[in-house]
């Protein structure tokens, strides 16, 4: 494998040969049962759940590859253009893991809501419930990491062979949830406006950090009835508290903190939908607004498809953006949208003093108040697109198309008080699709000897995946010299993809 990365005068070349094997397994199994009792002359509903749910996760993997580091000739009238000049760095990374992870949820549940009514316009919506759910944790982690560089381990050690990271560890939770909601939904309408109200409480105590938590939170609808124009709006706030799950517990060395507590966020939204009619056709157009500020955040880390936490309660930030989206008819009878959002989410770490470099001043550092979370995306656009042949609808096409700017990242082993500093370069997508109805029940009568008449609808369907053939980073490989410099040189997404598909509804 040969990868590349450019500046205008500087370019670099990654020569990978890899050998091993990567098998990473997931199995999951869900069953469960609910019983409703419904009593219409009291409006009154009433459910009994019960359910579990297990997974099973394994990842085993034995990769060893041999790189080489080279600089590549810039300059556009040197007969070695494009060529490698010299090596930065020669080595091999060695990575193994064998690791398990299988998980038990097991809950009961009780739902209720009670409908009330005093007149037409007016009627209140009672609602509770509570559970109970018992979760059972078995985690076995044995990996390592080894790298080489010019013949010299990583860490250099002169009398022994030093592995760069090593997490092994052996764990098994059993842990219980109570939790519990109650609210009421007040609506309310007449001549001039639509109103519902919608006020309650959820609260949780978890046995394992022993921890309750209480979140109220309330929502207001509103509808001008009497306003030529067909707009509604919408005001949510309240206390919304994450508690944490296995994964949030362990750290970024395998071990359990049983103290970490659920991360806590206040939010205030702000909404609008606006419906109305262009060239006959119904449209939709929804926008928010938002605002959330995050306390006891548990930060973490991507590392290519994993998300590694730190395990502890160290981070405060916020959270806020806006969300744009039409939809509707653009063909008659097939639906089409467009989404635009902007979002900036920020952390600090509690003690420590965040620093950034810049590429005008890149030795000198620079405080700054918070820093990028993993997911602080600037904006995203998207867009689904459907249309059909004029003289038959049994032909459709659709396209989606998906922009955004690239997601933070940060060095690896070192992501705290330089955090996030780089990004991914912007993400790009087309999407393009082809479909023929080969069936239709409605046939029947007309094609009763049809080869696909024992099925209620069939579809063939041809798509192109990333039509363009984008190359969107994943991910980066770091190459470290024996001098402790590191290249982060791009891992990239699947390129163009060709999938053929068959759909039958019974």
């Amino acid at each position: 494998m040969v990868l590349q990365s450019s500046l205008a005068d500087f370019a670099l070349q990654l020569s990978v040969l890899f050998e091993g094997q990567e098998i990473s397994q997931f199995n999951t199994y869900m069953n469960g049962v609910t019983l409703t009792h419904i009593d219409k002359e009291n409006d009154l509903l009433l459910k009994f759940m019960a359910s579990n749910y297990g997974s099973n996760e394994t990842e085993r993997f034995d990769i060893i590859g041999d790189y080489s580091l080279g600089v590549l000739e810039t300059d556009l009238g040197s007969g070695d253009f494009g060529e490698v000049t010299s090596i930065l760095g020669s080595g091999t990374e060695h990575t193994y893991a064998r690791n398990e992870l299988r998980s038990n949820v097991t809950n009961i549940a009780h739902k209720g809501g009670w409908e009330w009514r005093d007149r037409i316009e007016s009627s209140s919506f009672l609602q509770w419930g509570v559970k109970y759910q018992n979760e059972t944790i078995n985690d076995e982690l044995n990996e390592w990491e080894r790298l080489d560089s010019a013949g010299y381990s990583l860490l250099y050690n002169i009398d022994s062979v030093l592995l760069r990271e090593v997490v092994k560890t052996d764990i098994n939770l059993n842990s219980n949830r109570f939790s519990g909601f109650v609210q009421n939904t007040w609506n309310v309408s007449d001549s001039s406006k639509e109103l519902s109200f919608t006020a309650g409480i959820r609260a949780q105590y978890w046995d394992l950090n022993k921890e309750f938590i209480w979140m109220p939170r309330m929502r207001l609808l509103y509808k001008p009835v009497k306003w030529k124009k067909d707009i509604s709006f919408k005001l949510a706030t309240g206390l919304y508290h994450q508690p944490p799950f296995y994964r949030e517990l362990r750290n970024q060395q395998g071990e359990i903190n049983r103290d970490v507590v659920s991360q806590k966020s206040y939010h205030l939204v702000l909404g609008s939908t606006y419906d109305f009619t262009f060239r006959g056709r119904d449209f939709r157009f929804l926008g928010e607004a938002y605002y959330k500020h995050l306390w006891d955040i548990v930060p973490y880390d991507i590392d290519n498809v994993r998300i590694r936490y730190f395990g502890e309660n160290l981070a405060e930030g916020y959270a806020t953006g806006l969300d744009l989206r039409l939809n509707g008819e653009l063909v008659e009878g097939a639906e089409s949208w467009i989404n635009v959002s902007f979002l900036r989410t920020r952390e600090r770490f509690k003690g420590v003093t965040h620093l950034i470099r810049t590429a005008e001043n890149p030795d000198t550092a620079t405080a700054v108040s918070d820093v990028p979370r993993a997911t602080d995306r600037l904006f995203n656009v998207s867009m689904f697109f459907q249309d059909y042949l004029p003289q038959n609808k049994n032909f459709k096409v659709h396209m989606t198309l998906s922009v955004g700017a690239g997601l933070p990242f940060g060095l690896p082993e070192n992501n705290v008080e330089f955090r996030n500093m780089f990004r991914f370069s912007p993400y790009r997508r087309v999407d393009i699709g082809f479909s023929a109805l080969l069936w239709n029940k409605s046939w029947l009568n007309k094609r009763p000897k049809h080869p696909l008449r024992k099925f209620d609808n069939a579809w063939v369907s041809l798509e192109v995946f990333n039509l363009l053939n984008v190359s969107n980073t994943a991910a980066h490989t770091w190459v470290k010299t024996i001098f402790l410099q590191q290249y982060a040189v791009p891992n990239y997404l699947t390129t163009r993809r060709i999938n053929l598909r068959f759909k039958f509804d019974f």
